[in-house]
């Protein structure tokens, strides 16, 4: 197998967009986080939802029977605007499955005039916002891109987060205590690539037999256009400071119409984006049967989502690694 498995974007997209929200009137429904709720089945996603009256972000509850398609969107906010940290918007979920507490693990951006600040929310049920249990900022200074390993290694939690413009990784024994705001970089841009401008961790990572699976989002500079792009990394399983493998080319770039928006938008400063809004950026990865489903922002606008086989992305992965050709992390 010479060539990286493709993901196939799901026939149906976009899974949602701004027309299905029913509790504002919204301009974006996009960048979802995703898990798997441990009671029903369904795949979860919480939606970021741009509101045009008040030019600010909620997350919305979203929820899938077959992976692909959503059978329900929630009529009210999961997580509203309730906190000072959160005065001007809920942005950009993750969401980690902590089977050995049998909780989640949820992190997003809360933004306020202190500055974009990564939050974070657990809950032993996903499904019932009222359960949510808020813990505030947990990283001093603006940050963002945040995800939780789903298992913690050495005793302690793994966390990688987005000090501008490159991915670090902290350890914590505590997700409740303040995290540090700077630890090993792991990942950064490359001048010249798809990832010339910034990265930044997309879902929380997956273990499997090569290593930490880890989506993760690139951009290229504001005068090439800043496109976003999702690639793939692999985080040795016991030291995921060491990186294995990470894509030269992008595993996801936008090309579909859903994913390409060439008008002004509300929720996009469009000085930002001269060639017109074109992004993929990854949130969500979940696994059904041999399945890898990954749940994105398409443009700004809507949430898309793409499968792999698993057991033919590892496999070509591992192949790469043996034969050390896993790319250039920094």
């Amino acid at each position: 197998m010479s060539h990286v498995p493709a993901l196939q974007r799901f026939g149906g997209n976009p899974m949602v967009t701004p027309s299905q929200i029913t509790y504002a009137n919204a301009s974006g429904a996009f960048n979802p986080g995703a898990a798997i709720d441990h009671a029903s089945g369904r795949v979860v996603l919480l939606v970021r939802v741009f509101e045009r009256d008040s030019g600010r972000s909620s997350l919305a509850l979203a929820l899938s029977s077959d992976g692909e398609h959503v059978d329900e969107i929630r009529d009210r906010p999961a997580v509203a605007r309730v906190a000072p940290y959160e005065e001007w918007g809920v942005e950009d979920a993750r969401i980690t499955w902590l089977a050995d507490e049998d909780r989640y693990a949820i992190t997003y951006t809360g933004y306020s005039p202190a500055g974009p600040r990564v939050c974070l929310i657990t809950t032993d049920d996903l499904l019932a916002p009222g359960r949510y249990v808020r813990h505030g900022p947990r990283i001093v200074g603006e940050n963002k891109n945040c995800v939780v390993f789903p298992e913690r290694i050495n005793g302690e939690y793994v966390i990688l987060h987005r000090p501008m413009p490159r991915v670090e990784c902290i350890r914590v024994g505590s997700l409740e205590v303040e995290w540090p705001a700077h630890g090993s970089t792991i990942l950064g841009p490359r001048p010249g690539t798809w990832r010339s401008s910034r990265v930044g961790a997309g879902a929380p990572p997956i273990r499997t037999e090569i290593g930490w699976l880890l989506a993760f989002h690139g951009a290229t500079s504001v005068q090439e256009g800043n496109v976003y792009s999702m690639g793939w990394c692999v985080l040795d399983l016991h030291d995921p400071t060491r990186v294995l493998y990470v894509s030269d080319s992008p595993a996801l770039t936008p090309a579909a119409p859903y994913e390409i928006e060439p008008r002004a938008i509300p929720q996009v400063d469009m000085a930002n984006f001269i060639t017109g809004v074109r992004v993929v950026f990854a949130q969500g990865l979940v696994e059904r049967g041999d399945d890898l489903l990954v749940y994105y922002g398409a443009a700004d606008v809507c949430v898309a989502g793409a499968r792999v086989s698993k057991s033919a992305l590892v496999e070509w992965l591992a192949t790469e690694i043996a034969q050390q050709r896993g790319g250039v992390p920094l």
